[in-house]
């Protein structure tokens, strides 16, 4: 399953991220970083090794929070297989 956070500061890394969500036990299979747009709104597709409930628990948890002084938005994206 996958979740776009979009929102996220220009300046997040790759292991900016990795970090938070390691702290938080979620267990990534990969992030790839969308900055096409606004190059002001960094957004990142989160691959997980989960079904579509622990992809929706993610979001809960992220949507509407704040980080590094962003409101970030997430969401879990339908898996059609």
């Amino acid at each position: 399953m996958q979740v776009i956070i979009s929102n996220l500061p220009p300046a997040t890394t790759k292991v900016m991220l990795l970090k938070e969500l390691q702290e938080r036990n979620i267990q990534i299979v990969d992030l790839e970083f969308e900055k096409s747009g606004d190059p002001d709104k960094v957004s990142v597709i989160v691959s997980l090794d989960t079904g579509h409930a622990g992809a929706t628990a993610l979001e809960k948890r992220v949507n509407g929070k704040y980080w590094k002084g962003r409101l970030l938005k997430a969401y879990a994206l339908q898996d059609f297989k």
